[in-house]
């Protein structure tokens, strides 16, 4: 026989419960979800693209930003990628693949819009990792977009990105000469 628990949600204790984890909840302030749609290019070389979705179910908090700030200033980029391990605060799919997690997602308000950055420790292919490609210097991906109040836009994405820290400022390196553009970018 299962032991059955009831729970009385008309006591006021419960109630007072339930309204503060609500008010905790809606005062981080970072829960809303979005999606984005675009179009990925690759400027070099033979032109290519793909469809592209992010969807973002939370923005990074400002303590998670300062954490993780810390966190490449004393230990570096290896740290900091294996920080990014334990984060998700949403994805991006590219083209028919499957969704990789996005670690880290920060919104800055601009005059026309707004600029959302995200970053994420990426995938590393076999081959990279078998052959000790250069570009396992580069154990990031980042993501740039600039979103009218339209929710129209457009940004660029380092695909292999090394991070790390100079004098207190933030520096993001791209792997390739240029950047992947993203092209059309819509606020679902």
């Amino acid at each position: 026989m299962k032991a059955k628990k009831n729970l009385n949600l008309t006591n006021p204790g419960w109630r007072a419960c339930v309204v503060a984890l609500a008010l905790s909840m809606a005062a981080a302030g970072q829960a809303r979800a979005e999606q984005f749609t675009a179009t990925l290019v690759n400027p070099e070389g033979q032109p290519s693209t793909l469809p592209v979705v992010i969807h973002i179910d939370r923005y990074s908090t400002a303590a998670e930003e300062q954490k993780l700030a810390g966190i490449l200033a004393k230990k570096g980029p290896d740290g900091l990628r294996d920080a990014l391990w334990d984060l998700e605060k949403g994805y991006i799919r590219i083209g028919s693949s499957l969704g990789y997690p996005i670690a880290v997602v920060l919104e800055k308000p601009t005059a026309t819009g707004r600029v959302i950055t995200m970053m994420m420790d990426r995938p590393i292919s076999f081959r990279e990792f078998a052959t000790s490609a250069r570009s396992l210097d580069y154990p990031f991906s980042y993501i740039e977009l600039k979103v009218g109040k339209d929710g129209k836009g457009e940004g660029q994405m380092f695909a292999a990105a090394n991070i790390s820290m100079t004098a207190g400022t933030i520096d993001v390196e791209n792997y390739s000469a240029l950047p992947l553009k993203l092209l059309a970018v819509r606020a679902r």
